[in-house]
């Protein structure tokens, strides 16, 4: 038989792989999907070769120890099994290390629970029945259905030289799901509690080994019931051997699958780091969590580990522990595979699974037991339906050439032969052990290798492009500093450029300001030529009569009173005129100076605003100046008559349509150690996406009208550059326009 197998595996590896490579390189675009189509064909046929070998040597072996042999590492020496209750270990030498599994039929007492004295004393004249072990009862004609309680005996006979010596019964995971055990007479071992009814009993699952001296005639009485769950009865071999044997049997069991489990929840603990540290790819999230689910699942299997660490888990959390992990471990994979090849994979079986799996496990969490553990099965169809698609999705991410596709497409095939060996063997179809650890363990440790392989072309690829990135910094570096050259020239070019714009608008402000006042100054000056000429003329006649003696007494006073009249026009227009001629002066050198001193703000603002009259005398907008009187401010009062200048041509030029009347107001407070200047007009306002843009350079609404877009640029350089301080718009359609200013006080310097 093990010959067959092999020739059997070699077949199917020689029909999947013969000619792949050959294939792949034939295969055109065009044909991939058909090639992918065929290779997943073949790969399938070849798995069911495999399983169905695999299956038929198991039966096969399970007549015989061949299981037994093959967990404990030994050689079959002799077949023997139960028959009609009894079973002769005579001739078996088991003090050289062998373990039997004590596989038969036993004697089998339906919905009774007998104790060892019960038995000896008969069964009130019932004839013995006979059940197969290992097997679920539900599957035999003893007993019929998966729920209810029976008494378990086989008479084990031994040659005088075997009894009298120290031998251990090795109880497996397999007993469902209470049970007690006696030997010759005495109670030895117990899992759970025995119960007649489903509110009676309480299961669990006690790997365990029990010693006991061996006779020539021992009986072994087990009584189990199961009220909790789907399948019941003792589905996995007990083994009898020598203590010492057992033990070490029992120890390499445990050390085995506590060495795989600690593996795969190490790779799993690993992948979830490597995620960790990079999020993008998540195809380490899914296999992480997938093989931490599973290596954590399988400590509740075979020698139940995690059963012995926690003896008070309860059954029910158990099972929903087991279920979970079985029901949501193949959606974490799919997932994991459509991270790896999403272009392969088609996205409705995905979620297809997935859902189907989360309903699964909301039954688990909702439901107890003995309801949830009917659903098993649809997993089982399910993992049919998808272990030869996932197959076919490999094969295709293969003929692709995917990277690592062609190895997991190998690995997940022989893991999907351990699966399907642990279906077969948890529902007593086959005699073996529990193989999908191993075949998830080798699947593990293979994307490890495939990991290992990409971070190496990763690490090759940033050297490459390390001495790449070396030898382009260098040519960067002189590109760079050529275009720097140009771009200072340019920079230095556009600030010359800049600066003669910005001197061109203060100037022809100044102009606009000379403008005004020589119109201004021309009607005082005017009315006092005016004057002075009319008090010339009487003067003239006045001495002409005087030298004639003509003068009269009445002409002289009328003379004096008009002298005294044209002295008063002459002496208040110029007056006036010295006014405005002090104010521009005062404007005029500031804006063109400098030179920082301290000044009244109240009163500055107001020269400035005097300066600015014959603007606004052609309009019909008033202006009212607000404030502390005695506010000063150590700054660049050149730089605020500008600042306020240039806000108020602002305002008659934007805020007012021609002769539409309106209000100007200007606060200026003291706040903190600055000066907070609120300047306001009551005008149409702007737009929001126009007050957004106000400072922006060249930006203006009034181009057609000869509008630069400097003057509000100019305002928020010397604001914020010349006196150091901040502005702020605040401004809607149809309400006016405000703006913040805030000025600190610098120090005075000598």
């Amino acid at each position: 038989m093990p010959m067959i197998f092999a020739i059997a595996i070699r077949h199917a590896i020689t029909i999947v792989f013969g000619r792949t490579a050959q294939a792949t390189v034939r295969c055109s675009r065009e044909a991939a999907g058909a090639r992918a189509r065929k290779l997943a064909v073949r790969l399938l046929l070849a798995v069911f070769c495999l399983t169905g070998t695999f299956a038929a040597s198991a039966n096969a072996a399970g007549s015989t120890d061949a299981g037994d042999s093959f967990a404990a590492g030994r050689p079959d020496r002799e077949s023997s099994t139960a028959s009609e209750g009894e079973l002769s270990l005579e001739g078996r030498p088991l003090g050289e290390g062998e373990i039997v599994p004590l596989d038969g039929e036993w004697e089998f007492h339906w919905m009774k629970l007998l104790t060892p004295e019960q038995l000896a004393e008969g069964t009130d004249g019932d004839a013995s029945a006979y059940i197969r072990v290992p097997a679920f009862w539900a599957d035999q004609p003893a007993a019929g259905t998966g729920t209810g309680h029976a008494t378990y005996r086989l008479k084990v006979r031994m040659s005088e030289e075997q009894a009298g010596h120290a031998y251990g019964l090795y109880l497996p995971y397999g007993m469902e799901s209470a049970y007690e055990v006696w030997i010759n007479g005495e109670f030895a071992a117990s899992a759970g509690k025995l119960g007649v009814s489903r509110a009676g009993m309480e299961g669990q699952y006690r790997p365990q080994v029990t010693y006991f001296e061996g006779r020539e005639e021992n009986e072994i009485v087990i009584r189990l019931s199961n009220y909790v769950q789907r399948t019941a009865g003792i589905w996995d071999s007990i083994r009898l051997g020598r203590a010492e044997d057992v033990s070490a049997f029992w120890n390499r069991r445990t050390a085995s699958e506590l060495f795989v489990a600690g593996g795969i929840v190490m790779m799993g603990l690993y992948h979830l780091g490597l995620y960790a540290l990079r999020r993008k790819d998540r195809a380490p999230l899914y296999f992480g969590a997938f093989c931490l689910l599973f290596g954590l699942r399988s400590l509740l299997l075979g020698e139940n580990y995690m059963g012995e660490s926690f003896p008070n888990l309860g059954f029910e959390t158990y099972k929903k522990m087991d279920y979970l992990g079985q029901y949501i471990g193949p959606a974490l994979f799919i997932l994991y595979v459509q991270a790896l090849f999403p272009k392969d994979i088609h996205k409705f079986m995905v979620r297809a699974l997935v859902v189907f799996d989360l309903l699964l496990g909301l039954t688990v969490l909702l439901t107890p037991a003995w309801v949830f553990a009917h659903t098993l099965p649809a997993s089982h169809v399910s993992l049919a339906i998808y272990a030869p698609y996932l197959i076919y999705v490999f094969v295709r991410a293969a003929v692709r050439r995917r990277e690592g596709a062609l190895l997991c497409c190998i690995l997940f095939a022989v893991m999907a032969l351990t699966i399907v060996n642990d279906l077969l063997y948890y529902n007593n179809v086959i005699v073996t052990f529990d193989m999908a650890k191993f075949g998830l363990f080798l699947f593990v440790f293979a994307q490890a290798f495939l990991l290992s392989i990409k971070f190496s072309k990763a690490f090759r690829s940033v050297e490459e492009l390390s001495e790449r990135q070396s030898r382009w910094s260098h040519e960067l570096e002189a590109t760079v500093e050529d275009r720097t050259r140009d771009l200072s020239a340019a920079l230095t070019d556009l600030r010359g450029a800049q600066k003669q714009l910005v001197e061109a608008e203060k100037m022809a402000a100044l102009g606009g300001l000379v403008a005004g006042i020589a119109h201004e100054i021309n009607t005082p000056v005017g009315i006092g030529v005016t004057a002075a000429s009319h008090l010339r003329d009487k003067t003239r006649e006045l001495r002409s009569g005087f030298e004639e003696g003509r003068m009269k007494r009445s002409e002289l006073s009328a003379y004096l009173s008009m002298a005294d009249e044209s002295a008063e026009i002459v002496s208040a227009n110029l007056s006036r005129a010295a006014e405005l001629i002090r104010g521009f002066k005062q404007v005029a050198a500031d804006q063109s100076s400098e030179e920082r001193r301290t000044f009244n703000v109240k009163a500055y603002v107001r020269e400035v605003l005097v300066s600015l009259g014959p603007q606004l005398k052609r309009t019909r907008i008033r202006t009212r100046l607000d404030g502390d009187d005695d506010l000063e401010l150590n700054g660049y009062p050149g730089a605020l008559s500008q600042i306020v200048t240039n806000l108020v041509v602002n305002s008659v030029t934007h805020a007012f349509g021609e002769g539409e009347e309106g209000n100007i107001f200007i606060d200026a407070r003291r706040q903190g150690n600055g000066v907070r200047l609120v300047y306001r007009d009551d005008g149409r306002g702007m737009a929001p996406e126009v007050s957004a843009k106000i400072f922006d350079p060249f930006f203006t609404t009034n181009r057609s009208g000869g509008g630069t877009g400097l003057g509000m640029h100019i305002v928020f350089n010397l604001v914020t550059q010349s006196l150091g301080g901040s502005i702020v718009c605040d401004s809607g359609p149809g309400q006016g326009t405000t703006f913040d200013i805030y000025l600190p006080s610098g120090e005075k310097q000598a």
